[in-house]
């Protein structure tokens, strides 16, 4: 069974990052997991799988801070399936004061839309997707056997003739 780690943004809804071994967020042209918003910084946090295991840490290399389920991550940590991670926008609240709040209250007020003060910015969810070998086999069968053959085949199908 093959496991395949996921990011899907919880704000676009319909994007998701399949991560490499080593992987950069931030706004920066070059990030693998790229978030143009400038809140965000250059290389704001580090997604890497840890060496000789299947598993993820995330790692915060900004200054304004990356938190996973509302707390905001010192150093490495490491990611579990269903971990949300967020980077935050926030207007007249000092920096020293989110980090007071807790979890709850802190995820309370960001997904609040009459809350002006805290809104995500980057919000996703780690995650895996399994797939077995079976499936990976069948599926690239079924997209062999819908191919069509030779040039005359590619013709019909293009002008859907039979």
């Amino acid at each position: 069974m093959a496991k395949v780690a996921q990011l899907h943004d919880n704000i676009d809804k319909t994007r998701y990052i399949v991560l490499r071994r080593e992987n950069i967020l931030g706004r920066a042209p070059e990030c693998n997991v790229l978030v143009d918003n400038p809140v965000i910084s250059r290389h704001h946090a580090h997604i890497a799988r840890t060496p000789g295991t299947n598993a993820y840490y995330i790692e915060d290399v900004s200054a304004r801070g990356t938190y996973v389920n509302f707390e905001r991550i010192q150093g490495r940590r490491p990611l579990r399936e269903g971990d949300r991670i967020c980077i935050f926008r926030f207007h007249n609240i000092h920096p020293a004061e989110l980090d007071k709040m807790t979890p709850d209250q802190l995820h309370t007020f960001s997904d609040d839309p009459r809350v002006e003060g805290i809104k995500a910015v980057a919000d996703l969810t780690f995650g895996y997707i399994e797939i077995s070998q079976e499936q990976s086999a069948a599926q690239a069968k079924t997209e062999e056997e819908e191919k069509p053959k030779g040039l005359l085949a590619k013709l019909k199908a293009l002008f859907g003739k039979k």
